[in-house]
This record gives C-alpha cells, sequence and structure tokens, in this order.
C-alpha cells in the first residue's frame, strides 16, 4: 500500500472508531459474558466464528479487521517489518486499551482459538508477531499513548509504540527513557526481550528500568505488577519471562534527564575488517569502562555516541587510531532525536524478507575475527540476491551489574564483557527461505563450536534477536527457569497462553 493511501485508511479507521465510540459503547470486561458463552458453544475449532464474536463484542469492523476488508486489512498485516512474517491471519483485531485487550483474551480461550500478539512488528521470526488464517492477530498498535507523570519520574507507554514516537513526546520535557536505539522498533518486543539502548552501560537494560507494568493475565483480569505490590512476583517475571504469563498493556519507565551527545559516526574499507573488529575489542577492554561511551558497530563502520556534549571522547581512542576511515557524517553534539535521524534508513520494509539469530562470548579479539570469517564464508553461499549483516554488540561488564542493583532479572547474566550478536540475512524470494534457513542454522552452529571451544562461549542468549529455534530461557541459568515455569503456573493455571499462543520463547518447548 501507498504512504498516501496508508494514511487514508488509518484517517478513516479513527473517524470510525471515534463515531463509534459516540453511537455505540464497545463491550467492557463485565459485559463479555454472553460473547465468551457464544465462543465456547459455537467457535470451538472455528477461527471465522471467533473473528465473528470478537467484531460484535468490540464494536464493529474498526476494531477488528476480516481478509474481506481489503486495504485496511492488507495495512495492517504489512505492519510487520519482515515480508516472511506478513502471514493472512484469520481477522486482526485492534483494542485501543486494555479492557478491550481482556474482551479478547476471554473471547479467544473461550473458543480455544490459536492468537499472536504484535506490538511493533519487527520481530522477524515468522509466527512470534503473525499468524495465518488458524487464528487471530491482536495488534496493540492502538495502545499508543506517552503519559509522563507530573514530576516526570516516570512515564507510562503503551507498547503499540514506536520509539521514534516516544522520543518525539519525551525529550521536548527535558526526559528520556532506556529505550531502543532505532526509532522504527517497536516498545513491546523490546521491552520483553531485554532492549539494548545507547545508555546500557549507564543505566542497564531497558528491563531494568521499568517501574511497573500493567498485564492482562489469562483470565482477563487487569493487574498491575511492581516490586512493592502483591504481584511484585510477576514483575519479577516479567523481567526476562516475555510472554509466558500475559499481555503487557502498558510499562512504567523510569526518567532521566536528556542531554546532548557527541555524536561521531565513521565507515572502514572491507579489508580493514580485522584491525576493525580488533579495535572493538580494544574499545572493550579500556573505552567502555567509562559508562557514558557506547557504540553500535557493523561490519565495518561505527556509530560512537558520548552521552555528554564534548569535542572528542577518549573511551573511542581504539576507533581514532584505526587509518582510513571515512565520515558518515562530521562529528557533532546533538539530541538522541538527532541521533535517530541519522540512523533512521537503518531498517527498510517493502518485500524485504529478514532473518537472523544469535549467540554469545567473553570478549577476545581473536574470536571475534574468526567468527567474522565464518560468517563471510557461509554468507558467500547466498542465492542471488540474499545478502548478510554482521553486527556484534558490545556488552559492558556493568550491564549485568546494574540489572542486579536494579532490582534484579531473570536472564543470568555473567559480570563480564561480552558480545551478543545480531548477525541477520535479507532477501526477496519466499522460494529461498529453507536455503537462508540452513546456512542461519550453520552460522550459528559453526560461531557457537567456534565461541566453546576457546572456552570463551556464554550461555545467555539476547531475545531481541534470537531465531526461532534458538533456547533463549533455558540459557538464563535452571533456577530462573524454574521460577519463570512457576509464574506461568500462577498466573495462566489454564495454559492459556501455552497453549493458544502461536509461537514464541515459551515455557511449553523448554
Amino acid at each position: 500500500m501507498t504512504a498516501s493511501l496508508r494514511v487514508a485508511a488509518l484517517t478513516v479507521l479513527a473517524v470510525l472508531h471515534t463515531a463509534q465510540s459516540i453511537a455505540q459503547s464497545p463491550v467492557r470486561a463485565d459485559n463479555a459474558a454472553p460473547f465468551m458463552l457464544r465462543a465456547k458453544q459455537d467457535c470451538t475449532g472455528d477461527p471465522t466464528c471467533t473473528c465473528e464474536v470478537l467484531r460484535k463484542a468490540l464494536g464493529g469492523p474498526n476494531t477488528t479487521l476480516l481478509p474481506s476488508d481489503s486495504a485496511a486489512y492488507e495495512d495492517f498485516a504489512d505492519e510487520n517489518y519482515s515480508a516472511a512474517c506478513r502471514l493472512p491471519a484469520a481477522c486482526i483485531v485492534n483494542p485501543k486499551d486494555a479492557q478491550e485487550v481482556s474482551t479478547i483474551v476471554k473471547i479467544v480461550s473461550q473458543a480455544g482459538t490459536k492468537f499472536a500478539v504484535r506490538s511493533g512488528g519487527h520481530n522477524y521470526i515468522p509466527g512470534f508477531a503473525s499468524i495465518n488464517g488458524a487464528g487471530v492477530l491482536v495488534s496493540l498498535s492502538g495502545l499508543n499513548s506517552t503519559e509522563l507523570s507530573k514530576d516526570k519520574k516516570t512515564a507510562r507507554i503503551g507498547p503499540g509504540n514506536k520509539w521514534q514516537a516516544v522520543y518525539n513526546a519525551l525529550i521536548p520535557e527535558g526526559v528520556v527513557v532506556v529505550g531502543g536505539r532505532v526509532g522504527a522498533v517497536g516498545v513491546g518486543g523490546l521491552m520483553l526481550g531485554g532492549g539494548l539502548s545507547y545508555f546500557a552501560s549507564e543505566r542497564g537494560l531497558a528491563l531494568d528500568n521499568v517501574k511497573s507494568y500493567e498485564v492482562v493475565l489469562a483470565d482477563g483480569s487487569i493487574v498491575t505488577a511492581s516490586a512493592n505490590n502483591k504481584y511484585s512476583d510477576l514483575y519479577r517475571g516479567l523481567r526476562g519471562g516475555a510472554t509466558n504469563f500475559g499481555i503487557v498493556t502498558s510499562y512504567e519507565l523510569y526518567t532521566y534527564p536528556a542531554g546532548d551527545f557527541y555524536v561521531d559516526a565513521r565507515s572502514y574499507s572491507p579489508d580493514q575488517t580485522s584491525n576493525f573488529l580488533r579495535a572493538v575489542a580494544e574499545y572493550q577492554e579500556e573505552g567502555q569502562l567509562d559508562p557514558l561511551s557506547s557504540v553500535s558497530d557493523s561490519g565495518p563502520t561505527i556509530l560512537m555516541l558520548y552521552n555528554e556534549p564534548v569535542q572528542q571522547a577518549k573511551a573511542f581512542d581504539a576507533f581514532y587510531a584505526l587509518e582510513g576511515s571515512q565520515p558518515i557524517t562530521a562529528p557533532f553534539n546533538g539530541s538522541l532525536l538527532d541521533i535517530l535521524a541519522l540512523t533512521g534508513s537503518r531498517f527498510g520494509s517493502g518485500d524485504i524478507r529478514t532473518y537472523g539469530e544469535t549467540f554469545t562470548h567473553r570478549a577476545d579479539a581473536d574470536l571475534m575475527v574468526e567468527l567474522y570469517d565464518i560468517f563471510a564464508e557461509e554468507i558467500a553461499n547466498l542465492p542471488t540476491g540474499a545478502s548478510g549483516v554482521w553486527v556484534p554488540n558490545p556488552i559492558a561488564a556493568s550491564v549485568a551489574k546494574l540489572g542486579k542493583q536494579y532490582g534484579g532479572n531473570l536472564l543470568g547474566l555473567e559480570e563480564v564483557p561480552q558480545q551478543w550478536y545480531e548477525w541477520f540475512i535479507t532477501w526477496m524470494d519466499p522460494a529461498q527461505d529453507d536455503t537462508i534457513q540452513e546456512i542461519s542454522s550453520r552460522i550459528t552452529q559453526r560461531c557457537t563450536d567456534a565461541a566453546q571451544a576457546k572456552g570463551l562461549s556464554l550461555p545467555y542468549l539476547f531475545m531481541n534477536t534470537a531465531g526461532k529455534s534458538q533456547d533463549v530461557l533455558g540459557g538464563y541459568g535452571a533456577e530462573n527457569v524454574e521460577f519463570i515455569k512457576a509464574m506461568a503456573a500462577k498466573y495462566d493455571p489454564g495454559q492459556v497462553f501455552q497453549k493458544l499462543l502461536n509461537n514464541g520463547f515459551l515455557v511449553r518447548d523448554l
């Protein structure tokens, strides 16, 4: 759909939604019983029936889109970043608040209808934030408010937001939250998966900075989980436990003063890749000890950020020493919004299909070079039109330490400098899907084997960039896995999310 058609469709939907709220109040949680009864009696094994019940319960076509709704349905289906994830759901439901999410959960659970939940749609595993005609896609794009507290110490953020919108709302108010590094990425998936930001060495991961979660549980109840209320165990579970307990409908995040950064973006020639990777390792040994520094790199380009407006930062000496760099932009001091404008083209869309995986190891220069060589060797086998991107994420030991200081999470991170990889492959021809998957599996296996052979492999797998068959939860350690299982049993005793959620990093797969 063209941009103009997309805007027109969304405008019509917004007008319809306003008119509907005046003409007919949608079903609230306490009025859902007759629709639940019909779903249980008539809709078992029939997703089309479930969609009809949802449309009536939620107030009409503006909230529940069927394939017959053509352009509007296609527009919402196309929200998934990877074309491989744009599956033809039986219907797409677009709740506007937690009460409507509650109604949806009650109806699909009574009908026994499979469902998927999508926030921003950036996950590139088919079936995680998408589903085919066997089920319902719950799009949280309507839960997109950003509300700053009166004292400006916290912000309540809907999971359907993109990070660009969040920062657009907060930075003019002089504050920022620990969130995504790319504006086009959605809030919900990043927050549940851990969330790398430009503040990680100083503030920890995004999930370490949550004050409270509003959650719709499997029985449809809406609760607020924080470290200090009766749902404190659920709060802890959500700091790594993903979608095993419910659907998060808002995140209350701590805010921090929003200042200017020193920004320096450079590229190096491909024949400098080995030296570039050694510079990344040197940065981890020395420069990254300065928590105000942050880098984002992909081979071989570097975005260097320092969380103060300076002329040059000593933390980046390893990169300054590399000869032959080409400036992507002249160094400048600017806001996070300026940085997002610089990186905004990092992700495309259209008909591009994307898939990648991850692995983790202790920081080591020789290993980094060896792993890149493996990657380069494997992507040489890619079919015509496909390409690969290698993204090592240097993680400071402080990230694990801050997670413990901020109340603890379930990730099981070791307090050592480490690399979390974010490599991925892009292609356009669906006929190449199986070949891409085979090459992806080989890359991960060979790289993991190489790290293990040197005694440098770490069990943690970064959920935000993990592949469909990777054991993310298992990498947290036995104690944390048992806690997640216990919380899933407590808050979803009927196993709604284990049985009906289409896919994800779930307890059922352990």
